[in-house]
């Protein structure tokens, strides 16, 4: 999907969404992805090379066509969309239903596999799922103002107090071709404090759940539980597009 905005990151944006819950590079994604499926389908619908792509696609995977539900205006672009997506795929069924082939499908076993097989290659997507791709770029252009300015004071002291990254973004931090290995090093020191300061708040958390402990209250580990499945695993979308 081409783009429908510019959605620029920032220093101060990385230091702000460090400042909230989980990952801040899964937040400010996600906040990306959303502002993009507003334009598109507030200012874009009518645009013919966004609906070809999507309809390429056989629509949006299922975390991102999540982000479709909300008001009037959104079901009404999102009814727009998939009318134009089950008109094309009940379209190239239709011409798999009618080839030679199909008439043969009651006598010959070969003649109905043909058949089914056309009609697979209707509803299979031509591409990936637009938003993915375009989350794939975000995630790019946000790791790359992160590793170019993790020496930068102020960066550093709120990655420090903060989630950390998720596993899969920290993984493609360290997986950019340029990054120094005095960046890695520091990335890597960064992290690793959070994720030793995650474990050992699980393993507070389990000690008090032993049966032997059941009477000590629990402290700021009680959620390291849900914190750690959302480190390990990266962003969750609700159903309404929230993290």
């Amino acid at each position: 999907m081409h783009k429908t905005g510019r959605y620029r990151t920032t220093t101060t944006d990385l230091i702000e969404a460090f400042g909230q819950p989980d990952c801040a590079v899964c937040r400010l994604v996600n906040q990306a992805v959303r502002q993009y499926v507003d334009v598109f389908l507030y200012e874009q619908i009518t645009v013919v090379e966004r609906r070809a792509e999507i309809r390429a696609a056989r629509g949006f995977c299922s975390i991102h066509g999540s982000m479709l539900v909300g008001g009037h205006g959104r079901l009404l672009g999102a009814a727009t969309l998939q009318q134009d997506i089950l008109n094309d795929v009940l379209r190239e069924i239709d011409k798999a239903m009618t080839a030679p082939a199909a008439s043969l499908r009651r006598v010959l076993p070969m003649g109905l596999n043909a058949v089914l097989k056309a009609v697979y290659r209707a509803i299979r997507p031509r591409r990936m799922c637009p938003l993915c791709e375009y989350e794939r770029r975000q995630e790019g252009v946000v790791l790359r103002v992160l590793v170019n300015d993790v020496n930068d004071p102020a960066l550093r002291a709120a990655f420090e107090r903060s989630a950390g990254l998720c596993l899969p973004h920290f993984q493609m931090a360290l997986d950019l071709d340029d990054l120094s290995p005095n960046y890695r090093a520091r990335l890597v020191e960064l992290e690793q404090a959070i994720l030793r300061q995650l474990k050992a708040e699980l393993d507070e958390y389990l000690h008090k759940r032993n049966a032997s402990y059941e009477s000590q209250a629990m402290g700021d580990e009680a959620d390291a539980p849900l914190r750690a499945t959302r480190l390990v695993s990266g962003r969750v979308v609700h159903s309404d597009g929230r993290m």
